[in-house]
This record gives C-alpha cells, sequence and structure tokens, in this order.
C-alpha cells in the first residue's frame, strides 16, 4: 500500500500508460489507414488466387479434352465410324468432362449421337454452318468452342475433332459437347470456390458467360463490363468495378490463351469492409488484453523500481535524522543503476557514521576545551574581553562583568556606553579601538581608572590586540586589562608611609625644641603661683600647658611608638569636655554647637587623651569651616551592637570630591595655613583603636565626619 501512496510510483506507471496509449493509438490510427488497404490486398490475393486456380483447372480440362480428342483421332483410323459411335458411347458414359457427342459428316450431316435422347431433336438437322465444325474442317485441328446455344437450348461449349484418313482428309467431325449447367466437372470447379460474398465466372472470346453461379446467367453477353472488356483484351490484373446490380466489387480477371477465355474472381467491396471490421474489433480486442496486461506489468516494474527507491527514501530520511547506522539489505544490491545507488548510499551512510563520530569526539573535545578556556577567562581577576570593528562585546569574563554589576550574557553584543557612565573614557576607548583596527598592532594604557557600579573604582593597564575573524573580513580588538589597584595603593601607602617618616622626623624635632622651652615656663608659673590671688587663672595656663605637653606628647608618636594608657570610658564625657572647651571660641566665630547623645551608650576601651585629640582636630576644623557662623551638630547613637558612632555635621563650605581623596596626607590641607597634620594623627588614632573615620561632603553643602569605635577591644 506504500507503493500505491508514492508520487514517483504514480508519475512512472502514469507515463508509461501514456506512452503505451500513445502506441496503441498510432497502431489503431495507423489500422485505420492501412487496414483497409490491407483488406484490399487481402481480398487480391484471394481474388487472384481464385483466378490462377481456376485457369488451371481449365488448362487441365483443356489439355485432357485435346488428349480425348487427340485418342478420338488415332481410334478412328483404324475402326469404322459405328465402332467410333460406340467408343463415343463409352466416353459419354465414362467420362466426367463429356454429356454428350455428335458425329458430323463433311456435308454436316449427324450420322451418330449419344445419347439416344438426342435424336428427336437432331433429327432434321445439318452442323455444317457450325462455327465449330468449320474451324475444325478448316484447321484439321481438335476446336473448343465458345459457348454456344445447342439445338437443345443448352449452353454448350463444344469440342469439334476432325477425323482424318490416312491421306490426311476429313472423314467426319466429332462433336464432344459439354453442357455448362450441367456438367459436374464446372460444377464443382464453381462450387469449390470461396469466396464469401464474392463468385468467379468464365467468359468465353465473345464475352459471354461460359461459367457463374447463377445457371440462368449462362450464356449471358456481359461484354459490358469492364473487367470482361480488358479479359477481351487479352489483360489480366486486379481493380474496382461494378457489377450489373451496381455494387461495388473488387475483381481479379486473368485471360487464357490457349481458349481465348478470362477468368473473372470478385468479391464485393463491403466485403472487405467486414473483413476490416472484424480485423478492427480483434485488433481492438487485443489491443485491449495487450493494454491490460501491459498495465498490469508496468505497474509490477514500477512497483519493483519503487519499492528499493522507497526503502532509499526512508533510510536517507532516518539518516537525515541522525540515525546514521541504517543501511540498506544486502540482498538488494546489484548490478543494475539502482542496486549500485543503494552500494553507494551504504558506503555513504558509513562514512558520514565514521565522520559523524569524528566530529562528536572533536565537539566533545572542543567543548571541554571551550569549557576550559572560559573557566580560565572567568576565573582571572584581570579583564579580558574582546569587541568588533562597531564596538560591540564579543566576549567579556566573569571579572569584567561583575565590575559593571551585570552578566556576561547581558553584556554580549552591546557597548561599552551601556555600562560605563563615564561618556569622555568609553569615547577615549573607542578611538583606541579604531586605532588599533586601522594600524593592527597593539595597543599599551599604561594605566586608567575605571568606574564601575556603585562608584568602584578600578586601576587597570590594558593592552589591545587586534584579531582578524576567519569567518569575515571584520577586525575584533582583544582587550586584556590588569589590575594594579593594589599596586596603587601600595605604591600609595609607600608615599604616605615616605611623608609620615620624614613628618615623625620634624615632629620629633619640633617637639624637643617646644618641650624644653614649656618646662621652663611651666617651672616658673608653678614657682610664682603662690603670690597670686588669683590662682584659677594658674590653673588654666598650667593646664593648657600641659595640653601643650600632651600635643608635642602626640606629634612624637608620628616619630617612634608612644606607650598608651587605655582604659574603659564613657564617649560622651569626653566628647562634651571638648565641647565646653571650643564654646567660647565658637561664640567669637558665630557658631552654635548643639548635642544629641542617647541615653544608653555603652563605654569603650579607648586612650582618652587620643580621642579628645581626635575630637579637637574635627571641631576646630568645623568651626574653622564656617567663616559666617552657622551651627555644628554632634550626635553621638549606636551604630550597631558592638560599635558607636560619634557623628560631627556642619554647615560649612565642604570639600570639593577632588581634595576629598587625598585627606589624611601630610602637608595637605583645604585651609590656606594648615600642614594637614591633624586630620592625619586622627586618622592614626581611630586605626589604632580600630574604628574607622569616614567624612562626606559637598561643596557648600557642609561637612559631616563619623567617628566609629568598637564597644569592646580589651
Amino acid at each position: 500500500m506504500k507503493t500505491l501512496k508514492s508520487l514517483m510510483f504514480w508519475k512512472i506507471f502514469v507515463i508509461n500508460l501514456l506512452i503505451m496509449l500513445a502506441l496503441l493509438g498510432v497502431i489503431f490510427f495507423m489500422s485505420q489507414t492501412a487496414l483497409p488497404e490491407i483488406a484490399k490486398n487481402k481480398s487480391k490475393d484471394i481474388t487472384d488466387e481464385t483466378v490462377l486456380r481456376l485457369q488451371g483447372q481449365i488448362n487441365t480440362i483443356t489439355v485432357d479434352l485435346q488428349k480425348l480428342g487427340r485418342y478420338i483421332q488415332t481410334k478412328s483410323v483404324e475402326d469404322d465410324t459405328w465402332q467410333i459411335h460406340n467408343q463415343l458411347e463409352e466416353i459419354v458414359e465414362y467420362s466426367s468432362f463429356v454429356d454428350s457427342a455428335t458425329i458430323v459428316e463433311t456435308d454436316g450431316q449427324i450420322t451418330g449421337y449419344f445419347p439416344e435422347n438426342l435424336k428427336e431433336v437432331l433429327k432434321d438437322q445439318n452442323f455444317l454452318d457450325r462455327e465449330y465444325v468449320q474451324k475444325a474442317m478448316e484447321t484439321r485441328d481438335i476446336y473448343i468452342s465458345n459457348v454456344v446455344s445447342a439445338v437443345t437450348g443448352r449452353f454448350v461449349v463444344v469440342v469439334a475433332i476432325p477425323l482424318l484418313s490416312e491421306q490426311g482428309e476429313i472423314l467426319n467431325i466429332v462433336n464432344l459437347i459439354i453442357r455448362i449447367e450441367e456438367n459436374p466437372v464446372f460444377k464443382s470447379i464453381m462450387h469449390n470456390i470461396q469466396l464469401g460474398d464474392g463468385y468467379a465466372y468464365i467468359v468465353d472470346k465473345h464475352g459471354r458467360l461460359i461459367s457463374h453461379p447463377l445457371s440462368d446467367r449462362i450464356g449471358e453477353d456481359v461484354t459490358s463490363n469492364l473487367v470482361v472488356q480488358k479479359v477481351l483484351n487479352k489483360q489480366s490484373g486486379y481493380e474496382e468495378v461494378t457489377n450489373t446490380k451496381n455494387i461495388p466489387m473488387l475483381a481479379s480477371y486473368q485471360y487464357i490463351p490457349i481458349l481465348d477465355w478470362g477468368v473473372v474472381a470478385q468479391v464485393p467491396v463491403s466485403y472487405t469492409q467486414i473483413y476490416f471490421e472484424r480485423f478492427q474489433d480483434t485488433l481492438v480486442y487485443l489491443l485491449f488484453i495487450l493494454f491490460l496486461f501491459l498495465s498490469i506489468a508496468t505497474a509490477l516494474y514500477t512497483r519493483q523500481i519503487i519499492k528499493p527507491i522507497k526503502e532509499l527514501e526512508i533510510a536517507v530520511g532516518q539518516v537525515a535524522q541522525g540515525h546514521f547506522s541504517k543501511r540498506m539489505s544486502i540482498n538488494q544490491i546489484n548490478n543494475t543503476e539502482i542496486g549500485k545507488l543503494l552500494k553507494r548510499f551504504n558506503e555513504m551512510a558509513e562514512y558520514i557514521e565514521v565522520a559523524n563520530a569524528n566530529i562528536e569526539m572533536k565537539e566533545r573535545l572542543l567543548i571541554k576545551q571551550k569549557e576550559f578556556l572560559r573557566e580560565i577567562i572567568d576565573s582571572s581577576p584581570n579583564f579580558i574581553y574582546a569587541k568588533n570593528s562597531e564596538g560591540q562585546y564579543m566576549l567579556a569574563n566573569h571579572s569584567y562583568a561583575a565590575f559593571y554589576g551585570t552578566t556576561v550574557k547581558e553584556m554580549l553584543l552591546k557597548t561599552e556606553a551601556d555600562f560605563n557612565p563615564n561618556i569622555e573614557q568609553v569615547e577615549n576607548h573607542l578611538q583606541e579601538d579604531r586605532l588599533t583596527i586601522e594600524k593592527l598592532e597593539d595597543t599599551y594604557i599604561e594605566e586608567e581608572v575605571l568606574m564601575g557600579k556603585n562608584e568602584s573604582v578600578k586601576w587597570v593597564q590594558t593592552t589591545k590586540i587586534p584579531l582578524i575573524s576567519t569567518e569575515s573580513d571584520d577586525v575584533h580588538v582583544l582587550c586584556i586589562a590588569n589590575d594594579i589597584t593594589d599596586r596603587k595603593v601600595v605604591e600609595e601607602v609607600i608615599r604616605k608611609s615616605d611623608k609620615l617618616s620624614a613628618v615623625g622626623e620634624l615632629a620629633a624635632g619640633i617637639a624637643h625644641e617646644i618641650r624644653n622651652p614649656l618646662t621652663s615656663i611651666q617651672g616658673f608659673l608653678q614657682f610664682i603661683k603662690p603670690n597670686y590671688e588669683e590662682e584659677k587663672y594658674f590653673d588654666i595656663m598650667l593646664s593648657e600647658i600641659e595640653r601643650i605637653k600632651l600635643i608635642v606628647g602626640e606629634m612624637l608618636i608620628l616619630s617612634k611608638p608612644q606607650a598608651e594608657k587605655r582604659d574603659m570610658k564613657d564617649v560622651r564625657e569626653i566628647c562634651q569636655r571638648i565641647i565646653d572647651l571650643f564654646v567660647s571660641e565658637a561664640n567669637l566665630n558665630d557658631v552654635q554647637i548643639m548635642t544629641e547623645f542617647d541615653a544608653e551608650i555603652p563605654e569603650i576601651w579607648c586612650e582618652e587623651n587620643q580621642l579628645k585629640q581626635v575630637f579637637v582636630n574635627i571641631l576646630k576644623n568645623a568651626i574653622e569651616s564656617m567663616e559666617n557662623g552657622g551651627q555644628i551638630l554632634v550626635q553621638i547613637m549606636k551604630k550597631d551592637d558592638s560599635h558607636i558612632m560619634i557623628r560631627f555635621v556642619d554647615e560649612g563650605m565642604g570639600i570639593d570630591k577632588e581634595r576629598m581623596k587625598r585627606l589624611g596626607e601630610p602637608f595637605y590641607s583645604t585651609k590656606e595655613k594648615g600642614t594637614g597634620l591633624g586630620l592625619m594623627v586622627s586618622y592614626r588614632i581611630i586605626e589604632h583603636h580600630n574604628g574607622k573615620l569616614e567624612i562626606s561632603s559637598d561643596k557648600n553643602q557642609g561637612t559631616t565626619v563619623d567617628v566609629i569605635l568598637p564597644v569592646q577591644n580589651k
């Protein structure tokens, strides 16, 4: 059933049917043209055969009659007339050719006859005027007459035999009479002719019928017949004529020289039509059988062709779906084209299977290599990425994507402008990429700063390498950016350490130079104190001198480690003391100091004097930043369970972002005459307390300083 659903099967089958129908149509068409002619030729063959057979039979009869005449002539010399009469009786009785006989004298009188019933008919008859008697007497030879009408009223043919003496004189004439209508030989000749609706007849040289299937027409003059005219003109042939009943006939005619007779055999033209129709019916029947047979044979043969092709189609489909182990049966492989095709398919499938196995193996290896390479790229802390000539990312590692707060998948086919907020830097990178592509040379960037998500900063050292794509003419740029942030930090630390070292040396010298006169001043003040009533002024001066000594001591911290005395202290008390100290100075600068201290603030492990120094530096900077006065808010609160926070908020001029980066460096200050040592020392003190000092500021918006200290650090 699958074969019947095959389009190729029906195409081949229909094409073969059309070819068969065309051939059968040509045969049928040619039969329409050729069969009538074939039928005519067949009729000609039949009539020609009939004519020739009649001619042969007539020639045979003529020869036999002549032999019989010679025999009679021979006997007549030896015997007398009576004996001849008896001999004629025997001839008539026993010869199938002769129906009656007469003996005619040279004067025409009848002296003998047989049978006896001719006596009355021949009485007083004289045959001297008879042509056949005259011809026999003239030629002295046997003469066979044309059709004549006998005295009996019958049409007869007469064989006139002259009997000669030894001297060659004619003694008498013996006439052997053949009654055409009754003669068994002529009847058998005509009856044995099988022409269907056709018939044959014989004419004499005068155009009278000697023999005809219709006995009543014997002796009839048919010289008007075209065929008879041609016979009388001693012609033979075949052509179409019209008989006396105006029926078209196909006639074969033959002239018989011995007797000057003519033989005609003819069949109706309609007979050929019947023959043609029969033949055509037979042909149609045979063509139908042939068509049916060829259709079945074509279907079977087509199915035999289609079956392996269909199986090959299914096999090809399975191979196309990845079933490379499919093979055609070895029994179907032979020396035919289809068999060779199936063999080639098996070879191809085997080759594809091996090639696919190799490809799969290489793909697995390639995938492993790709995954391994991806792991290497993603595990690298450096930034690795590639761009095409349009600036789109074609490759990015995890470190690079994470720096911009996105994923590798999100970065692909997007540009740097989608992630990097620094437009100027993006444009510079595009220029560098174009230069790399144009020159096809590596580009090296010594160092640059990249701004990532949440304003994270990375210092990188970038190398850009041009890569020519093998699949197209596009040139990609491979970028490898090494992270040098740690190195920059180390360099910055070293730079600051160098400054601190210099500051330490300077501070040590200054501290020693100040400490000596301060000792002297302190000694003299203590010496003269008892002599004055206003001791409070001396207490204040001595307290300030003591603070100066502490500050000088802090300067010595920069030069060498100092012994610390830490204890559990309440940071609110420490801070309040410093605020009280700066109230008068604040009032002079039109500055108000406000406090917000939480009630439950735990004590911390700290060095009190060092914290005081930090708070002094912060408050002093805050007052100095507000040239037009303002308010300072001091807050002490719990940041979390393990940390407290002291916040100083002023309404001063603020600090530029560029300057914010350098706060805490020695000899760097936002003030005209500042040294930067106070904030640097503050950073160092808070770091020694395991805390953090965080500064945030906006230009003309004030500054916030947060001091974060751990609750327990004992």
